[in-house]
Order: C-alpha cells, then structure tokens, then sequence
C-alpha cells in the first residue's frame, strides 16, 4: 500500500466550542474526559481536607446546614470523597483520558475503531457527572457511603437511592461502551508490523483493564437495579426481613469492585513502564513476562472479592479460598517490581520530573502492597477490617500509587500534547511535597487503625491527647500534599505558555513520540497509514532487540 502524506497543518486542539463539544476524535475526547476528572479530582480532594478537618479535634466540627446536623454533612462528604476519587479520578483519567488520547497514536491508529460510541460514552459520562453536582443540593445529600450497602441504602436517611442508582447506571453505560471501543481498537486497528509482542506496555494495560471493566461492570448494574426495585417496586433481594440476604448485595458490588481497583492501578502500571524504559534508555527487561503479568493480575482479580467480605458472615471454607487467590495476586505484581529494578540495573538514568513521580509511585504501591498482606490473612483482617488501617493501606496501595502514576503520565506526555516544555523546578518541588505529605498523613492512619484502634469512617473520637495529636499530625501531611499537588496544576497551565518543546524530547522509539509532530497534528501521523520496521519496537534502544520473556 503507498504511504500518503497527510496534510499537519494546525494542531489537534485547534477547534471552536461547537466542534469540541460535537467532536468524535479521539484526542479532543480523551482530553474532555481528562479535565472532567481532574475537575472531579479537585472537588473530591477538598472533600477530603473537610474530613481531616472534621478528624483534627474530637468533638462536632461541622455544622448544621439546611436542618441537617453535622454528621449528615460529614456523611455526605465522607460518600462524595470516595465515590468521586474512585469513578471519576481513578477510573477515567486512565480508561477516559490517557486511554482515548494515547492508545490509538501508540498502535498506529487514526482514531479508535467506533468514534461516535466514543462521544456517546463521554456524554454519559457528562450526564452522571452533572448528577453528582446535584447532590451538592440540600436535599440531595446521598450519605449510604460509596458502597451503598444494602439494607441501610433502602432507608430513607441515606439520601436519594434513585439518584445515586441512576449515576451509577450513566457510569456503567460509559464504561461499557468506552471498553468495547478500546478492545475492538486494539484488536483491529493496530498498524502493519505492530504485533501482539510490539505493543507498548501501556497498551496491554488498557486491554486488560477494559476486559475487566466488560466483564465486571454488568455485575455493579445489576446490584443497584436490584436496590432500585427492593426500594420502590417492592422486591426483596436484599431486605432480610422478608426473606432477602444483604450479603448478595455484596457479592454483586464486590465481584466489579475489587477487580476495577486493577482498572485503577493496571494503567499506572503501563505508565511506569513506558517511563522507566524511556529514561534509563533500556528495553524494559522481560517484556514478554511483563504483558503475561498484565493479564494474570486481570483475571486472578476476578477470584479475591470476598476478603472484603471476611467480616460479614460468609463460610469459613469461602474465607479460606480467597485468602488464597488473594496473596497469590501478588505473584503477577512481584514480577513486575523485579523486571522494573532489573530494567534499572546499569542504567544510566534520567532523574527527571516523570521518573521521580513513577519511583514515587512505585514506593507508594510497594508500601501498600507489603500492608495489604496482612488483610489476605482472615484471622488478622478480622481485627483490623473496620479500622483506620484499611484507610491508609488502600490510600497507599491504590490512591496515591494510581495518582503519582496520572502525574508522572501528566508530565511524561505534556510536551506531546501541548507543544511545549513544564518546569522541571516546579515539578520535582511538587512531587517530593506530595510524597512527604502522603507518607505522612496515610503511614500515621496505619499507626492508629493497628496499634490505637481507631474505627474508620467515625467523624468523632475520645478526646485521648494521644489520637488528637496523631490527627493533628495526618491533617498537617494533608496540607503539605495539597500544596504539592497545587504546584503542578500551576506548573501545568502556566507551562502552556512556556519555552517551546522539541519534537522528540525523550528520544523515544514508540509511536506516538517518533511518528507525529510535537504538538500532534489533527490527522495524528506524518504519514499514513503507518508502516513499522520488522526490527521495530516501542523499547528497541539498541540495535537487534527482540522481545523476551
């Protein structure tokens, strides 16, 4: 086939309003979706220093609005931090924003295989987020916590059941339709020569992650249609009273919730990936291993949901068998830690803004992997489940690891995107505030789930001089993250008016660095359609390089 030149004139962003809002290309999409999360991770980052806020003293901080009290408050707080860090952060900044943008230019793709399923999943999207901004009203408030656990999510003090089934619904609708999209692209659209062992990591991961979003997603729809119809149609699934059990509910909600918290991280994993090979100029070591681990972490998620469920009265023999495939999940993960320090071993490497945000991450997973051990483990997680230990393991494990890894990808791809450079002194200022505040605030949550005691989700305490000075102390490292993460969205928009990038200012082999312009022009590639070397690959920094196990 004869390559066409394609005309590059302008930039991908250069569009009206109209056609932003009409757009089916991948790369305005995935940046809509991208400032939607972050916008939602701004909001739910305030939500969480009103409850460091209201944990800093014993006692009542909050208070009374609208003839609700303090608690009903901190309760809305307490729902709308976690559901909205979880679904509108950790989710769709990788599956929405980095997934859409990236995934096509990485294989060689104009666009991904369905663009206009694309802009339908991004206004569903849209649709629950504007949902969720309702329940800022008073009246509005939903206060059954994220889960939503049933019986206490058919009561009428949990807020609008209707209303949080009905985002969850437009959530699910978008993550379907955004997963069919990515695999479908992937599976057809790659470019001549890009085989299954020539795609970047990253890619891997969003195929692996979609295939959980497909297969999990339908379980969290019919958990809540189910709640729904107990609450208004009069069914009773879930009302033990008449002969309904609670527990299904779990197992519904669980059977999609454990596995997406590797929709969250998996992504994360690709990031690190594609950093640490570009800036220790080393093929990532064991490529093959790599991918395979990918996938095992996948479907191995799919058989760990019921050690959320060690406390709730579910058979001993259960207990057993998923604390079983719970540790064994670490299998996969540990091969990635090694083949990553082994990537590292004699390089020579570039100690730059996105580096340190992927050791950061790295760091941050390692500690919250090492702690959630001990949750594996019935006989210990029977003590410490309903404590701030958790809070700190999962903010480890998953929130700060998943971020560091959205910052690192932030600054990875930003002269890409953008066409210019950010300030390597800013970024580097942000990341060592973020990693000191973190540890901070989440190492001292551990500390008092495990040696003090404290209950999770509780807005008040004993007023013991010991708890109140070790609140003080997380709500401090809650400040210093906070100004960290401020510095790089200042680094970020006042970088767009910075000194102009180079085209390929990493020297990376990979498709979307080596074959399109800096900033990437409306048609993606210099030519089309993309035609690889057979000695091609996104890690080939030497000549003669294959793919390994």
């Amino acid at each position: 086939m004869a390559v066409a030149h394609v005309p590059s004139s302008g930039t991908w962003y250069g569009a009206t309003l109209k056609e932003w809002i009409f757009t089916t290309d991948h790369k305005k999409i995935g940046m809509l979706y991208f400032i939607t999360s972050l916008v939602f991770f701004i909001v739910a980052g305030l939500f969480g220093l009103i409850i460091r806020f209201e944990q800093s003293a014993p006692g009542i901080q909050l208070p009374s609005l609208f003839g609700q009290e303090g608690t009903d408050l901190y309760n809305y707080i307490l729902t709308g931090h976690g559901a909205v860090m979880l679904l509108w952060w950790a989710v769709n900044v990788w599956m929405g924003g980095f997934a859409n943008f990236l995934v096509p230019l990485m294989i060689g793709a104009r666009d991904v295989a369905f663009p206009r399923l694309n802009a339908f999943s991004y206004w569903s999207f849209f649709g629950a987020s504007l949902l969720v901004l309702l329940t800022l009203i008073p009246g509005n408030w939903i206060k059954m916590l994220w889960t939503g656990y049933a019986p206490y999510s058919m009561n009428d003090n949990a807020g609008p059941t209707s209303l949080y089934v009905l985002i969850v619904l437009l959530y699910s609708i978008s993550s379907t339709g955004g997963s069919v999209n990515m695999i479908t692209t992937i599976v057809s659209m790659r470019a001549k020569g890009i085989g299954w062992t020539k795609l970047n990591l990253f890619v891997h991961a969003v195929m692996a992650a979609s295939l959980i979003q497909l297969f999990g997603v339908p379980a969290l729809m019919g958990s809540v249609i189910l709640l729904f119809t107990d609450k208004y149609l009069g069914t009773n699934f879930y009302n033990p009273m008449l002969g309904g059990d609670p527990l299904l509910y779990q197992h519904l909600l669980w059977f999609y919730s454990h596995p997406v918290v590797y929709v969250m991280i998996l992504p994360a994993f690709g990031v690190f990936s594609e950093v640490i090979s570009t800036m220790a100029r080393k093929p990532i070591f064991g490529y093959i291993s790599m991918a395979l681990a990918i996938y095992a972490i996948a479907f191995v998620g799919f058989g760990t949901w019921v050690h959320h469920m060690f406390v709730s009265g579910v058979p001993d023999w259960l207990r057993v068998l998923f604390s079983y495939t719970t540790l064994f999940v670490g299998v996969p993960t540990g091969i990635k830690i090694f083949n990553w320090v082994a990537t590292l071993h004699k390089a020579s490497i570039r100690y730059n803004t996105p580096m340190l945000f992927t050791f950061g991450g790295i760091l941050m997973f390692l500690i919250g992997g090492l702690t959630g051990i001990p949750n594996a483990m019935v006989s210990i997680d029977l003590g410490i489940s309903d404590s701030l230990f958790i809070v700190g393991h999962f903010h480890y494990v998953l929130g700060m690891a998943l971020t560091f890894g959205a910052f690192s990808g932030i600054y990875y791809w930003y002269p890409k995107v953008t066409g210019r450079m950010y300030s390597e002194g800013l970024g580097k200022l942000s990341f060592w505030l973020m990693l000191i505040g973190a540890n901070i605030m989440f190492f001292f949550q551990m500390y008092m789930g495990m040696a003090e005691g404290m209950p999770r989700r509780y807005p008040d305490y004993p007023p013991i001089p010991e708890w109140v000075q070790l609140m003080q102390i997380q709500t401090v490292g809650a400040l210093i993250m906070t100004v960290g993460i401020l510095l790089s969205l200042i680094n970020w928009i006042k970088s767009l008016k910075g000194p102009k990038a180079e085209e390929n200012p990493w020297k990376s082999p990979s498709l979307e660095w080596s074959m399109t312009t800096t900033p990437i022009g409306p048609n993606n590639f210099k030519k089309f359609p993309v035609e690889v070397p057979e000695d091609w690959h996104p890690y080939a920094y030497f000549k003669g390089y294959h793919a390994h196990v």
